[in-house]
């Protein structure tokens, strides 16, 4: 069934790109190529204002995680501490780089220091070498942000922003070119509709001369030709409210059709199509099952809503890691270079371990409680957005199939409605039937040509919807993006 649908697509933009109007274009215009689908769904995907707006939000998420990576960017410290006054004149400098690591949230740090004159043993540590000391190093965390931690939670929050910004510009796209679609079928309808009317109108207008030589020749009473001009008349105010609503139809796609600098096109009445494409076969119903399947997989809203889930249960890894105590392994190598004090000389090799333990825990069971609950509610989200979605396909095929079989029922009744004012007309031609009765029947007759104009107006609407709904890329003409 996809695959038929989505070649009949293909046969509407061929379909619609052959049309010469000859009906309804004047001759200075005869050159004018018809305006295709393809055409207008391109125009739309490429320039619509919407579409643009979406990309740029991607842009900025994307923005968004290049910053949120910046966490993970090396840095450098430098310090420089003198004594101005005082007992003590010690100095030093010291400088340290230190690149961190998402892995159990890790950071390994090279530095160098030098110092010169005295200090008080409560800063001895501030003692070097002349020549200074070298030290290296590395910190981890043993329990408490092993796994997930603030900086890496953040990290991972941007990228599922950027994930639903992606979703939600697909579903824009996907919005915007299904309302194409149907506004470039509400055009070709009005200009159906309209070319029907200008049919009926020439039909009165022609009569007229006739009915105007058998008056002369005493062969009809004069009360005809007022009555036919009555009907001129009446025929003129469809062509004329069929004309305002094919410039509303334009002016409807004209969002849509865009110009190379972003600015609204009106199409032309000259660039309408033709004709109607063929429809395809009914939708195969054995094939909607695998339709829905696709379309729980390629919906924007599913993966939206599964982003949102894994938002929660990044909130939940973060409230347990807040339960837990704090355990960081630091080790550490320093060497002085140069003379003097000799209890400097040699490789310190160094471990340390710092513990934290969390007394009271309200904060990180609060988020716990909260991310659970959230949860619950999305999964019970997820579950009715699935329900809806399979409801709406299994709807819109149903009403897909009996668009179908309108057109088939709409094209029949046209076709007898044609014999029947053909008919009527010759007969009244021959003297055997009531004018009344032939603008009866030729109303009639164009009466279910705006019939059949609906009816495949209501299947193309059908389509585009169905097209929308399972995400079809293709006929939507969005390709590969």
């Amino acid at each position: 069934m996809i695959r038929r649908v989505s070649a009949f697509c293909a046969g509407l933009a061929l379909a619609f790109a052959v049309r010469a109007d000859t009906a309804t274009a004047p001759a200075a215009t005869s050159a004018v190529v018809p305006l295709t689908l393809d055409a207008v769904l391109s125009s739309s995907r490429e320039r619509y204002p919407q579409v643009l707006a979406a990309r740029e939000k991607v842009r900025a998420e994307a923005g968004k995680l290049l910053s949120s990576q910046g966490a993970f960017d090396p840095y450098a410290e430098q310090t420089s501490r003198s004594r101005l006054s005082g007992y003590y004149d010690g100095r030093y400098t010291s400088a340290k780089v230190v690149q961190p690591f998402a892995d159990f949230s890790s950071s390994i740090y090279g530095g160098y220091k030098v110092s010169g004159g005295d200090f008080p043993i409560y800063e001895d540590e501030a003692f070097t070498l002349d020549a200074g000391e070298i030290k290296i190093g590395a910190v981890f965390s043993l329990l408490r942000d092993r796994d997930i931690d603030e900086r890496r939670a953040k990290l991972r929050d941007s990228r599922i922003a950027l994930d639903q910004s992606e979703l939600d510009a697909m579903l824009t796209r996907v919005r915007v070119q299904h309302d194409a679609m149907t506004a470039y079928a509400d055009w070709i309808a009005a200009g159906e509709a309209l070319a029907v009317y200008r049919d009926l109108l020439q039909l009165a207008e022609a009569r007229n001369e006739g009915l105007d030589i058998r008056i002369q020749e005493g062969d009809l009473a004069s009360v005809y030709l007022n009555e036919n001009r009555q009907y001129i008349l009446r025929r003129r105010g469809f062509v004329v409210e069929a004309e305002r609503k094919l410039v509303a139809a334009a002016n409807k796609l004209s969002l849509y059709l865009r110009q190379a600098d972003g600015t609204p096109r009106l199409p032309l009445e000259a660039e309408l199509p033709r004709r109607w494409p063929n429809p395809p076969a009914a939708i195969d119903p054995g094939s909607i099952d695998a339709a829905i399947r696709a379309a729980l997989r390629a919906r924007p809203e599913v993966g939206v809503l599964a982003a949102d889930i894994e938002r929660e249960r990044l909130n939940l890894a973060l409230g347990k890691n807040q339960l837990k105590p704090r355990i960081d392994l630091n080790l550490e190598a320093a060497r002085d270079f140069g003379s003097g004090d000799p209890t400097r000389v040699g490789t310190d090799a160094i471990v340390r371990l710092d513990v934290t333990i969390p007394i009271e825990t309200r904060k990180a069971r609060g988020q716990i409680d909260a991310a659970q609950a959230n949860l619950s509610r999305l999964d019970l989200d997820r579950r009715l957005l699935e329900e809806r979605i399979d409801v709406e396909i299994r709807t819109l095929a149903n009403d897909l199939s009996a668009a179908y079989r309108f057109v088939d029922l709409a094209t029949q009744e046209v076709e007898q409605a044609d014999v029947l004012s053909r008919a009527e007309r010759d007969r009244f031609a021959e003297g055997a039937s009531d004018f009344f009765l032939v603008n009866l029947r030729e109303e009639a007759a164009a009466n279910a040509r705006v019939r059949e104009i609906e009816a495949h107006l209501r299947y193309l609407g059908a389509l585009a919807d169905f097209y929308a709904a399972t995400v079809q890329r293709e006929p939507l003409g969005l390709g590969g993006s």
